[in-house]
């Protein structure tokens, strides 16, 4: 039944198709000479327009996010468009190059073509559509840089052509239905980028894009996509192979079939091995196996896909609850103390630091400052002007900046904006360079013990801490747990993976600034809230050591 359907359809089309010839020359270049002028801007919101600035000019009156009227001519009529102008349009930028496109498409005048054009136009003033943009205003308005009439009458007239080369390529893997339809989308490309000038007939220029098509369509069915080049060569072998065997008595070697062909032998010994058959991943290996391929070559060591999508569903869970249920402190407890990455919408400002670590917005932001004017300092050693500045999208006014916000002994007060806009830019830009610096720095305070106590002195100033009557004992620990509490504030306020993934409950204490009973205190109480909310199996997965 559906094979009846199938022929009956395809025969309802042979039928239609008989209604278009083929056509002669001068018709033909004549329809291709129209379909490559699109569409003519005669007039904008009523009144003539017949230049690119007089475009601009009535664009620019009425404003972005606003509609403008368009009339044009396509073909033998006028037709009335709308024409959206965005928000984002700035007249400026289109005036800084007399060619530059308008709202996404370029135009030229009428009285500027040549008297062959004008004529196949049909009218003397306005504006021609040579380019148009994807999904620009001009696009999404319906301008057309081609004449559709045009252009589908070049291609009803040509189905037949299409036909004739399709019938060739039976009997190959595709029905002939299948086959038509690749070879016409192969025409359509054909017609898109005929030019009439070169003096040759359509069908000779799409001859190519025809069978381009139709092999393509050919060679995809495979499970296997091989280049339609070595899948041509393969069919030239299949189809001389025999014509050689009979010739030669035997059965003619690769040498024999290369000169036969024309072609290198290494080039036809590849054709052979691309012709091995694509085998079935439930079949056996050896006829006496009692295993199939898919239970041999299945990887036991990596997780399935199922499993994966389950762990990452189950992390969307735990960090969409976490910053549904949690305060700031008890989130910042939690997520440190488990290794928890935190939930991606919550954002910690300075205003939330405050209230986490117990210090004041001033202090906060002298501790941001400190640790920004560190790791820029760092990144201006390693990577040169030109380097930082491209890499991080700095412009020139923050290079100029850049020396001066990075002098010692700075009022941070004063800095405190420029500071931030251009660490913010640097976080955002290339993260994992600031993720290196902040673990380089991790490995030269592990060497603190190893110094003397001058230099210890000096770095404990570097941190804005009080050195008097301090035992180098005392300062090492005093420099470990500021550099942290540095290390953490700063990773919080710019959204920097931390460079330790636990915290126990004593730095998190000293880091809020708390007992360690306090601490494992806002743990427990957040651990309350998360098994009412969390599912046991996430909890149990996230927070085990809890249990």
């Amino acid at each position: 039944m559906l094979r009846w359907v199938s022929d009956r359809s395809l025969s309802r089309y042979f039928k239609e198709i008989m209604r278009y010839p083929l056509i002669s020359r001068e018709k033909e270049e004549g329809l291709a000479r129209r379909a490559r002028l699109g569409d003519v801007i005669i007039a904008v919101d009523d009144r003539g327009c017949n230049s690119p600035r007089t475009l601009l000019s009535r664009i620019k009156r009425s404003g972005p996010d606003s509609r403008l009227k368009i009339t044009v001519h396509r073909g033998e009529k006028d037709i009335d468009l709308t024409l959206e102008i965005p928000a984002s349009f700035s007249p400026q930028e289109a005036k800084k190059e007399p060619d530059a496109p308008i709202l996404g498409m370029r135009v030229c005048r009428v009285q500027e073509l040549d008297a062959p054009r004008i004529k196949v136009l049909g009218i003397k003033r306005g504006l021609l559509v040579t380019e148009l943009e994807p999904d620009s205003s001009a696009a999404l308005a319906d301008l057309c840089d081609y004449n559709r009439e045009a252009r589908d009458r070049l291609i009803l007239h040509n189905l037949r052509w299409v036909v004739t080369i399709a019938k060739q390529y039976q009997n190959r893997g595709l029905a002939l239905a299948e086959l038509i339809n690749e070879g016409n989308l192969g025409l359509i490309q054909a017609v898109t980028k005929f030019d009439e000038r070169r003096k040759t007939r359509l069908t000779t220029y799409s001859n190519w894009w025809i069978r381009y098509y139709i092999v393509s369509a050919l060679a995809s069915r495979h499970l296997i996509k091989l280049p339609i080049k070595m899948r041509n060569l393969a069919k030239r072998i299949r189809d001389s192979y025999g014509v050689l065997s009979q010739r030669l008595g035997r059965s003619p070697s690769i040498e024999e079939l290369a000169r036969e062909l024309k072609a290198t032998p290494e080039d036809v010994s590849a054709a052979f091995d691309c012709g091995v058959a694509e085998l079935s991943i439930d079949a056996m290996p050896f006829e006496d196996s009692k295993v199939t391929f898919e239970e041999v070559l299945r990887d036991t060591t990596s997780p399935s896909p199922a499993e994966v999508s389950a762990k990452d569903e189950m992390e969307r869970h735990v960090r969409s609850s976490l910053a549904a249920v949690l305060a700031d402190r008890e989130l910042y407890v939690v997520s440190r103390h488990f290794g928890v990455p935190m939930p991606q919408e919550r954002r910690f400002t300075i205003k939330k630091l405050t209230a986490i670590f117990g210090k004041t917005e001033e202090e906060i932001q002298q501790i941001v400052c400190q640790a920004s004017r560190k790791i820029l300092s760092r990144l201006r050693l390693s990577l040169s002007a030109d380097e930082l500045k491209h890499y991080a999208k700095l412009t020139a006014a923050d290079m100029r900046r850049l020396p001066q916000l990075l002098r010692k002994r700075r009022d941070y007060s004063k800095i405190k904006s420029a500071m931030f806009k251009i660490m913010r830019r640097v976080a955002k830009n290339i993260p994992s360079l600031v993720s290196d610096h902040l673990e380089v720095e991790v490995m030269e305070l592990e060497e603190l013990r190893k110094k003397k106590l001058a230099d210890l002195q000096k770095i404990a100033e570097s941190f804005s801490i009080d050195t008097m009557g301090m035992e180098k004992e005392d300062l090492v620990k005093a420099i470990l747990k500021r550099a942290l509490q540095e290390q953490e504030i700063f990773c919080l306020c710019w959204n920097v993976p931390s460079t330790r993934e636990e915290l126990n409950l004593r730095e998190l204490g000293d880091l809020l600034g708390v007992s360690r009973e306090a601490a494992r205190q806002v743990k427990e109480r957040a651990i309350r809230k998360l098994k009412k909310h969390l599912r046991p199996q996430a909890f149990d997965s996230f927070f085990r050591k809890a249990v």
